[in-house]
């Protein structure tokens, strides 16, 4: 029954051009970033700026930053098993999408991110 709903909620936000809904505002959606203290991958992410950067570039954007070591009900939520993971949700928390993480080059990161914001939400203005 549960796969079933998520099917039907995939369903109803695609498009009939075979294409994602973009109704959503950046206000209605936010990027998780799970991470950790002693994570040396989050730090390599971390020193090429990529969050900043997309906040530079979306400033309405919220960024959540998600501490593995103590929100265990979202690692299980969303599936989490490594870090750094980022997740873009919706204003329910509805998963919109998890874009690939390339250490050692944080522009091509930085870009999926951005792809996958304007993707998922409609442009500002008429």
């Amino acid at each position: 029954m549960l796969v079933k709903l998520a099917l039907l909620m995939v369903v109803l936000s695609a498009a009939p051009d075979g294409g994602v809904r973009r109704g959503r505002t950046i206000d209605e959606v936010k990027l998780l970033y799970f991470h950790a203290s002693w994570c040396q991958s989050c730090k390599r992410l971390d020193s090429g700026r990529v969050v900043e950067r997309l906040q530079e570039r979306e400033p309405r954007l919220v960024v959540e930053k998600v501490d593995v070591d103590t929100r265990e009900a979202l690692l299980e939520r969303y599936g989490v098993t490594v870090t750094p993971t980022l997740i873009l949700v919706d204003a329910t928390g509805f998963p919109l999408g998890r874009p690939v993480i390339d250490l050692d080059q944080p522009d091509a990161t930085l870009e999926r991110v951005h792809k996958l914001v304007k993707k998922m939400v409609k442009p500002l203005g008429p």
